[in-house]
């Protein structure tokens, strides 16, 4: 074999043979304006690559996590550890009040991320590694929320993390104006595309963190800047890239623009006219300003009273014209004009217009017909066929009694002494045993000095002499108290002499109306017929 035979031979082992680590040398540095076609990136978790180069960690799903690593290691030691990067990012939330956690730039010792979490850990670490050594990580955090444990400074913030999620450093997401000559505040998650610069000089042993918009050059101070020897912290083959998580929340999505990366130099600058562009987003909802959310109020405030103003009015009108009806009703029908019919009628229930008074019937009462129902025609209607306010009290009086002892005024199938309710609670009364011509459906569940007064009332107002039937002013105010029932006095003989104070007055019969074919029942047939206030 020629010794040019035995070149080639040496050769083709050589690269059969090398370490794969051992290549890793020739790849110091990379730039991707745009990921279309980059094939030598790692895709984890729920990261993917748009058509049009985009690169997606996270989607707008809660507990999501995406990562993105240069496939290929790094060679860090012996060789210098200087190094520089530029990438462009954008955190898009759903909705702009709710923060999403963050997106890192991480510098890790393997891919294998199967033992970390998502949320506040970004997708590098979990509660039981968090804060050791031999994590050997990393990690520059670009945060949206504000967690406690870790002592963030707020919810947008940038901090530098090693080896664990507690960042060493950390400030509120800034970049410095070189026109104004002061930081401005920068919104981690605005869904604008943001410029980060990570520098690292070996031999200063200094990390600086630079932040600006997307149109912007990079400023001229860092955002931050601390001194660390990665030398002590970083292991020999590294690997560096993109981790990205969501929380339980659907909050949104982490986007890379673009990355550049060089181990032993200042990083490329990116093309920024040549990044792709970020998915049309539906613009978030922004909260109402103060003064559309205080007139939203009044507006709802004003039309709340006035509906409860109308509805007021309406139920006020309603009970106004109420009809109510007597458990009695229910048995035997209601007898009665409407509420409202009345209350016009009376216009209101004036005194001039009331019942007895004139109101019915990287003008002329006379009638030509006796009409009426048997039990209630007062004895004087039957004979002359007039209708007065008298025969109308006749007639109330014969009701409360119907209401009083639960049955009609005339009711034939009765016992003979039955027949007429007026005779058989005359009769009673004489007896002493009037109450026990109460409607025994009460069950006694009524106070005897109102249901006597009510059967003696009945009775009075039953009379058959016109002139000893009170007014119904008068009934009305004995039923209200407003006026003392007049005592009625026990004689021997078969008249009875009503007195009111001391004053006696005509003398009555309490005859009472039979409608069996009697005009009227006559005097008393008993001395003791005469009704008492005691009983």
């Amino acid at each position: 074999m020629s010794t040019t035979s035995l070149t080639i031979y040496f050769l083709i082992v050589l690269c059969v043979h090398l370490n794969p680590l051992a290549l890793a040398r020739d790849e110091s540095q990379f730039i991707y304006n745009g990921f279309h076609g980059a094939n030598n990136l790692h895709l984890d978790g729920s990261a993917k690559i748009f058509p049009n180069g985009l690169l997606q960690l996270t989607n707008n799903s809660g507990q999501q996590t995406g990562r993105t690593f240069y496939k290929f290691p790094i060679r860090f030691k012996p060789d210098t550890l200087s190094f520089s990067t530029h990438f462009v990012f954008a955190i898009v939330p759903k909705r702009k009040d709710i923060g999403l956690n963050g997106i890192a730039f991480a510098i890790s010792p393997s891919m294998d991320f199967r033992q970390a979490v998502g949320s506040q850990y970004f997708g590098l670490l979990n509660v039981s590694n968090n804060g050791l050594a031999s994590n050997h990580l990393l990690a520059i955090e670009l945060d949206t929320l504000m967690n406690a444990e870790f002592n963030d400074t707020d919810g947008n913030h940038v901090g530098i993390d090693v080896n664990s999620l507690r960042s060493n450093v950390s400030a509120s997401a800034m970049y410095y104006s070189s026109n104004e000559g002061i930081n401005k505040r920068l919104d981690l998650k605005s869904g604008n595309p943001i410029q980060v610069w990570i520098d690292y000089d070996e031999v200063e042993n200094q990390l600086n963190v630079t932040l600006a918009p997307m149109k912007s050059m990079k400023p001229e101070k860092p955002l931050l800047s601390t001194q660390i020897n990665l030398s002590t912290i970083l292991s020999d083959y590294v690997y560096v890239g993109f981790s990205g998580a969501t929380g339980s929340i659907e909050g949104g999505a982490h986007y890379v623009l673009g990355w550049s990366f060089n181990k032993s130099g200042k990083a490329q600058n990116l093309q920024l006219s040549e990044l792709p562009s970020l998915p049309h987003q539906r613009k978030p909802r922004e909260k109402p300003g103060i003064e559309i959310t205080v007139t939203l109020i009044a507006v709802s405030t004003i039309l709340i009273v006035l509906i409860m103003g109308f509805l007021f009015l309406y139920f006020v009108r309603m009970k106004k014209y109420e009809e109510v009806h007597e458990d009695w009703e229910e048995e035997y029908g209601p007898h009665r004009f409407r509420y409202k019919d009345l209350y016009k009628a009376t216009k209101g229930f004036v005194d001039e217009e009331l019942l007895g008074a004139g109101g019915f019937w990287e003008a002329n009462p006379e009638t030509t017909h006796v009409v009426g129902t048997v039990g209630y025609l007062a004895p004087e209607l039957t004979r002359i066929g007039k209708a007065t306010t008298s025969t109308d009290v006749f007639a109330f009086g014969a009701f409360m009694l119907e209401v009083a002892c639960g049955r009609r005024p005339i009711e034939p199938q009765r016992l003979p002494e039955e027949i007429v309710l007026v005779d058989w609670v005359l009769e009673n009364w004489n007896k002493g045993t009037v109450l026990g011509t109460v409607d025994p459906k009460l069950g006694g569940d009524y106070l005897k000095e109102e249901m006597e007064l009510v059967l003696k009332l009945g009775l009075l107002c039953s009379h058959s002499k016109t002139a000893m039937r009170p007014s119904m002013r008068q009934v009305v105010q004995y039923l209200g108290g407003d006026a003392l029932f007049p005592e009625i006095l026990h004689e021997a003989t078969s008249i009875g002499v009503l007195h009111m104070g001391n004053e006696t007055s005509a003398e009555f019969g309490l005859s009472f109306p039979s409608s069996i074919e009697k005009s009227s029942i006559g005097s008393m047939a008993s001395t003791e017929s005469i009704l008492n206030s005691g009983h």
